[in-house]
């Protein structure tokens, strides 16, 4: 009896999500350019300082620079080609709307973390699941975690943490190098570490409200040592995460 009734349960369960999600899909709503943070990154947080990173669009070209590399902005200073925030692949693939910004941050005491923000534009399709290009870039997912990074003046902010590792050959032999990637969702007065949780509130928006509003991502990858037994690249995240991201909030997260 009681297996039974778990069983319908699951079912009504899974007919409530699939009919969420058919009318997240269907009901006509209106696009809000409302969003939770500025599509930004600060030039300095403590003490790291950050570097915009810039993306060459010739196709036969595609090299990377930083701004302190260039003269302009906009012009390859090797082949001349439109410089642009996005690789060239993600500016095909992505709505003309979005908007990417990353920048590479140095600590003073030489540490590195690359940070991006991703904004969805009125297509909402700008922002998908990480895991699924992090694997088909190369790197192994070899973890997975959730930490709580302390903020003041309110609550902790969840963020999720992927360990990774990427196996390549030096000298004909082979290496292991130990990474991680991090990251979270940005909504209007929400925040998530789940990518599930942020398409439940989006579809929640739109049932109920008949809006869809802008999502951020925002994400952070550094290095991480594979004989690290106090995992001190958590509190790396930590540290970087609550004096930068507090800069970017439009108003206080609920």
């Amino acid at each position: 009896m009681v297996a039974r009734s778990s069983t319908h349960y699951l079912i009504l369960v899974g007919l409530l999500i699939a009919t969420s999600i058919a009318l997240a899909v269907t009901v006509d709503t209106t696009a809000s350019d409302e969003s939770g943070i500025h599509a930004y990154l600060p030039d300095q947080a403590g003490e790291w300082s950050g570097d915009d990173i810039l993306f060459c669009w010739n196709p036969k070209h595609q090299k990377v620079f930083t701004a302190s590399q260039v003269e302009d902005r906009e012009v390859c200073p090797e082949c001349e080609g439109r410089l642009g925030p996005m690789t060239l692949i993600e500016k095909s693939m992505l709505p003309a709307d979005t908007i990417i910004v990353k920048k590479r941050y140095t600590h003073t005491d030489g540490r590195q973390i690359i940070a991006t923000v991703v904004m969805s534009g009125r297509e909402r399709a700008s922002i998908h699941r990480p895991e699924r290009c992090l694997v088909g870039q190369g790197s192994e997912i070899v973890g997975t975690k959730v930490i709580d990074v302390p903020l003041a003046n309110r609550g902790p902010l969840d963020v999720r943490i992927l360990d990774m590792l990427r196996h390549v050959r030096v000298s004909g032999q082979p290496r292991a190098f130990g990474s991680y990637y991090a990251y979270w969702f940005v909504g209007k007065d929400r925040e998530t570490a789940s990518h599930h949780s942020r398409l439940f509130w989006m579809a929640a928006d739109r049932i109920l409200h008949n809006k869809s509003h802008r999502w951020a991502y925002i994400a952070l990858s550094g290095n991480r040592s594979l004989v690290d037994e106090k995992n001190q690249y958590l509190d790396e995240v930590r540290e970087f995460v609550s004096v930068a991201y507090p800069q970017m909030w439009k108003s206080a997260v609920q």
